[in-house]
């Protein structure tokens, strides 16, 4: 005598709080795409052979430097604010990308990106020091490059807050 199963009586399971995994994977391709690209703009910036913003460099700064003169700011504070500001510009996409990674964009991962920037920025400030004497070891830059991770992390998880919810569909 065979049976008839009973219909399912549970209550149907939510909508899981994030991306569908297909848009997961998809955005996990781009972000290895831009990652790879930032990561050798990264190197090349981190392990250039001489400071980025002075002679030889790769960027030129004197501009921004005169602005601020012009400003009224004092010249002792001039250049540290201008070379903090874009370390703190070129860490903005290490958290941003790394916040971007996970399903779901929650506070913590501002935090992590923040440590995990100030641990690779570590890194990098005693391998110059160690290797490439024409640059200099400046705790300041750790500080800098990390704000920078964590204010790109800290979008990133507002961006997701701020976005409309959208149901996922079949996968």
């Amino acid at each position: 005598m065979s049976r008839t199963p009973e219909p399912d009586r549970r209550p149907p399971r939510a909508a899981p709080d994030g991306p569908s995994r297909r848009a997961l994977a998809w955005r996990r391709v781009v972000l290895v795409v831009v990652g790879i690209g930032y990561g050798i703009g990264l190197g090349v910036v981190l392990f250039w052979p001489v400071h980025v913003d002075g002679e030889g460099g790769l960027i030129r700064v004197d501009g921004a430097i005169d602005l601020l003169g012009r400003l009224g700011m004092p010249a002792s504070v001039r250049y540290p604010l201008v070379q903090s500001s874009l370390n703190a510009v070129l860490f903005l996409p290490f958290g941003a990308l790394w916040a971007g990674w996970f399903r779901r964009q929650r506070l913590h991962l501002v935090v992590s990106a923040t440590i995990l920037a100030a641990m690779v920025s570590l890194a990098a400030e005693i391998i110059q020091y160690r290797y490439l004497p024409e640059r200099t070891f400046d705790p300041r830059d750790v500080v800098a490059n990390a704000v920078g991770a964590g204010l790109g992390a800290l979008l990133v998880v507002l961006a997701a807050r701020a976005a409309p919810a959208v149901r996922p569909g079949p996968e």
